[in-house]
């Protein structure tokens, strides 16, 4: 696997709270235009991906919410 394939950025604050509510950990923040969530690659990450998208996965309303704040937090905090 070369650099790209070993994790998934994404800008989308909700698929990325989904993503940290189904138990994965974000490795880093990466800042410029959008900011992004880095997770690192797996294919449990992509089925999780592809679940969010299809519909076809559920997370608790209150682990949704509490990731979703987390990452609000990071987002916001970010120097400008």
């Amino acid at each position: 696997m070369n650099n790209q394939e070993d994790s998934y950025a994404t800008a989308d604050l909700y698929l990325a709270s989904f993503l940290k509510a189904m138990g994965h950990k974000f490795v880093d923040v990466k800042t410029g235009r959008q900011i992004k969530f880095v997770f690192p690659n797996s294919a449990e990450l992509q089925k999780h991906i592809k679940g969010f998208y299809n519909n076809d996965d559920t997370v608790k309303a209150n682990d949704f919410c509490h990731a979703l704040k987390d990452l609000k937090a990071i987002v916001f905090n970010i120097p400008r």
